[in-house]
């Protein structure tokens, strides 16, 4: 219901701004895009610099090898009931062009290669996708990234072995921007070289973990973005495309003496050598390396070696290990689920800089009916405590804790899912569960022996569950 409102009131406003500046061709069309776009699947970036991850990244969120698409450097996956590719040239209109199956990803036509130096090539993939049909990815480039995905995502993933002054520069970029944008809703910070940790063992993939857990605890990071996800995307790459001949090749390996098989696990060399491990051809050691990296095989061995006899099992244990199925439940929670309040928020910028710039008699007016919309915005103020809440910068008794996450649409955002009641609720049990809801988050909120944030938290739990309430009420018609 909450969500409802927002997504309500934002499209008024868009189709308000469309006919007051329908004689104006540029905003006219600036806000027929926007249109399109409040009405089409969330768009999410992947984006890092150069060996950041990003394409393969991609991959393992598709589970296909789709990326990296050469020569082009700004990439949109979205769903299609066949493969199918475009070049978007810097001048000019978008044409069609063949796309290749490579080893290494898709390949586009050579007419599309880039049409000067410096001017990035930019293209749209049509790919059957389960995924890819309510969210489409961008893969891009850091360079690029700021200037050019800030504006057109609704999301991003940011990639980065490690935060550095590159990283801090894109989050306040998205930071520095006017009206809605100041609220940091739609990053997620995501450090992908945690197989270098403990070279690829259980323990030390944990212990990246563990780090990620203590940055996203920061303030000054917290402020900036959503989460922070350690996580190797080559390893949940291999765990979401397993092959049987690679499952078969690495318990053959595990079945060997350990004495025998782990002076060859010692580096890539050692591994790859044709006179190694004559139970694997050296063929398929090159391409274990490839698809897993020295520290991914080492994974994978240890885990054939304790219990993970079957290729499904061992596919679903490199998934948990590598990072990649923490990233995909935050991505769920605080993206996919709330798609309403981050694509609203991109509107709701394009239509701030669209008022303030392009001025007319009414502009003032509608300015302010967005300045108050984004003020009372409830979905944005629900996901920045979601985000606290996860990352521990606000921590609440665990009593409650579950409680509040559940109602501020952590574990899915339908009135069932908030009130964690069942399908077949009667109107009266779904009223009571509200009402007794909200009397227990009133309390909540004016406890004595609550920290400052803690009832600061409440607060906003309270406001949900009365907004929750009003929808209700309005349903019975008691308002």
């Amino acid at each position: 219901m909450i969500s409802e409102d927002l997504e309500k009131r934002t499209h008024d406003l868009l189709v308000k701004a469309a006919h007051v500046y329908r004689e104006h061709p540029r905003a006219a069309a600036r806000l027929r895009q926007t249109m399109d776009r409040f009405a089409g699947p969330l768009r999410v970036a992947v984006a890092g610099g150069a060996r950041s991850g990003r394409s393969t990244l991609v991959n393992a969120l598709v589970g296909e090898d789709v990326a990296p698409l050469e020569p082009a450097v700004f990439v949109t996956y979205r769903d299609g009931t066949q493969p199918r590719a475009w070049c978007h040239p810097e001048q000019g209109r978008p044409y069609e062009v063949p796309v290749a199956r490579s080893p290494e990803g898709l390949r586009l036509g050579v007419d599309t290669a880039v049409p000067a130096a410096g001017a990035p090539a930019r293209a749209v993939v049509q790919w059957p996708s389960r995924v890819l049909r309510r969210t489409e990815l961008i893969d891009t480039g850091l360079p690029v990234a700021a200037g050019r995905v800030l504006p057109e995502a609704d999301a991003v993933l940011l990639l980065a072995p490690r935060i550095g002054e590159p990283e801090w520069e894109f989050l306040r970029a998205g930071r520095g921007m006017r009206g809605p944008a100041a609220v940091p809703i739609h990053a997620i910070m995501v450090l992908t070289m945690a197989d270098t940790h403990g070279d690829g063992q259980p323990s030390g993939l944990l212990e990246a973990r563990r780090i990620a857990r203590r940055r996203r605890r920061e303030p000054s990071l917290g402020a900036l973005c959503q989460d922070v996800v350690a996580m190797s995307p080559l390893i949940g790459h291999a765990a979401r495309t397993l092959r049987d001949a690679e499952f078969r090749a690495l318990t053959a390996i595990a079945a060997l003496p350990r004495a025998e098989a782990d002076p060859f696990l010692l580096s890539t060399d050692r591994f790859s050598a044709a006179a190694s491990l004559p139970v694997v051809d050296p063929r398929m050691r090159q391409a274990l390396l490839r698809r897993f990296g020295l520290g991914g095989i080492r994974l994978a061995l240890t885990l054939a070696r304790t219990g993970s006899t079957t290729r499904s099992g061992l596919a679903d244990k490199l998934h948990e290990y590598s990072g990649l199925k923490d990233l995909q439940t935050s991505v769920a929670e605080l993206f996919t689920a709330r798609r309403s309040a981050l694509k609203a928020r991109s509107a709701l910028i394009v239509l701030d800089q669209l008022f303030r710039t392009e001025l007319l008699p009414p502009s003032a007016q509608l300015l302010a009916e967005l300045e108050l919309l984004v003020a009372g915005a409830h979905d944005f103020t629900e996901l920045r405590l979601l985000s606290a809440l996860r990352s521990g910068r606000v921590e609440l008794p665990k009593e409650v804790a579950l409680e509040a996450h559940r109602l501020l649409g952590g574990a899915g955002t339908s009135l069932g899912e908030r009130l964690a009641l069942a399908t077949e609720a009667t109107t009266t049990e779904i009223w009571t569960t509200a009402v007794t809801s909200t009397e227990r988050w009133r309390q909540e909120s004016t406890l004595a022996d609550r920290t400052p944030a803690q009832r600061r938290a409440a607060a906003v739990v309270l406001r949900s569950c009365e907004a929750l309430q009003a929808g209700l009420a309005a349903t019975r018609g008691d308002l």
